[in-house]
């Protein structure tokens, strides 16, 4: 049961990487499109500044669950190197249990923010007057997940698997 449940917490996180790829791959296009627009017609896209604010934002919190499980956020190896096993575990426990409050806490407060939000009706102020709901959720969204991913590394740690799929530089001695 909890195997299944690690597995669709992954494969929501890898759902949630592939959309912040496409979403990437949608700001380059809306990027260029703007150039092209300001250098042919010398006209601006009302929509470029906002939607692009928007999709940055939800291209780096689409991506921090999965990174989390690849092992791609950033670490203080020159704390956890001298340690032994026992103390590495005990530590990353603490860390990510930190970690999973700190995530869970703001998750809840977003989650208020965006109802609110979504009560009121509150619209951007750019010309396109966005529900400023629909963006918010989807943030809210990617860091629900990644409370969820840090859940996921926390009963992989108690359990004691290894909470990322694979060791932290792997990736890196891959390209050499």
């Amino acid at each position: 049961m909890i195997n299944t449940l690690l597995r669709a917490i992954d494969g929501l996180c890898r759902g949630a990487a592939w959309l912040a790829a496409l979403l990437l791959a949608a700001l380059a296009v809306l990027g260029m499109v703007e150039i092209l627009s300001r250098w042919w017609f010398n006209y601006s896209l009302p929509i470029t500044f906002e939607y692009s604010s928007y999709m940055l934002g939800l291209v780096m919190l689409g991506g921090t669950a999965w990174a989390l499980r690849e092992g791609g956020h950033i670490r203080v190896t020159l704390i956890m190197q001298p340690l032994g096993e026992r103390a590495r575990r005990i530590v990353d426990l603490i860390g990510t249990t930190f970690a999973l409050g700190v995530s869970l806490y703001l998750s809840a407060a977003l989650v208020n923010f965006t109802a609110r939000t979504l009560a009121l009706g509150s619209v951007s102020f750019f010309p396109s007057q966005t529900p400023l709901g629909w963006p918010q959720a989807a943030f809210t969204a990617g860091v629900c997940l990644l409370s969820l991913a840090l859940f996921a590394r926390l009963l992989r740690l108690i359990l004691g698997e290894p909470p990322e799929a694979r060791k932290a530089g792997d990736a890196f001695e891959e390209t050499l």
